[in-house]
């Protein structure tokens, strides 16, 4: 609507002689000025939002570009521990042995078997990309047929820095007296599956605490979820460069 000082003493005139012709035009107005506190309101509100969204927003860009850096350094070969091709290599297999003998550690450990009584072995594995246990499956043969394998001790620790893993095992949980084979779940951390990282190893000491028979020889397994393992450290794009799923 036209204001003192802008028009005419005529046009303003003349605009009131509109409004009186067509008072719908004149209700419109009114109910235009009755809602301008709210519409007011309202428009205060939207750009609360709109500097609200901003500041999220150049937050948002912060996170991106510290994640864009950290991809970016893990994409370098010279972070990278395990190139795809080797990822490739374990992601049809669940199973792992620990038959590398840890040698000269001292009395009462031995370089080899039979581990005579009062003595000690250690065994791991070979450097390879991590995994999380779930099983492990032992078998003992003992001297002269024996069956007594309450007498055999089996603690597990996580190397390199020789932290033990669970309970020490008394043999007779992974074996009946018939020499069969019992699956006993891998030991948790504070309520949790443990990993077993790309940087770290797995360990066994089996004690031989008869008091006249040897342990001829010992085979642990540690079994682990493969299609877990394959899900996780698979390339994550489609394509070419698509990894084949294990069968």
């Amino acid at each position: 609507m036209p204001t003192q000082g802008q028009y005419s003493q005529d046009q303003i005139l003349g605009v009131l002689q509109l409004l009186a012709e067509n008072p719908a035009a004149l209700q419109q107005m009114l109910r235009c000025a009755q809602q301008y506190p709210e519409v007011q309101r309202q428009l205060n509100q939207a750009e609360d939002r709109c500097r609200t969204m901003q500041t999220k927003c150049d937050s948002l860009e912060a996170v991106c570009r510290t994640l864009d850096m950290l991809v970016r350094s893990f994409l370098c070969p010279g972070n990278v521990n395990f190139s795809q091709r080797t990822l490739d290599e374990y992601s049809g297999k669940s199973q792992i042995k620990l038959v590398e003998i840890v040698k000269d550690l001292g009395d009462p450990f031995v370089n080899a078997f039979p581990i005579p009584p009062g003595k000690k072995i250690k065994l791991t594995h070979k450097s390879r990309p991590g995994y999380t246990p779930t099983e492990i499956r032992i078998d003992m043969n003992i001297a002269g047929n024996g069956n007594n394998y309450s007498d055999f001790t089996v603690q597990f620790y996580l190397q390199p820095l020789n932290l033990d893993i669970g309970d020490e095992y008394d043999g007779n949980i992974f074996l009946n007296k018939d020499g069969t084979q019992i699956a006993v779940p891998f030991p948790e951390y504070r309520g949790a599956a443990l990993d077993i990282g790309s940087q770290e190893t797995l360990s066994v000491v089996i004690s031989n605490n008869s008091a006249a028979n040897n342990l001829n020889s010992a085979h642990v397994n540690i079994f682990y979820d493969n299609s877990r393992f394959y899900e996780l450290c698979k390339k994550k794009c489609s394509g070419a460069c698509a990894v084949t799923p294990p069968q």
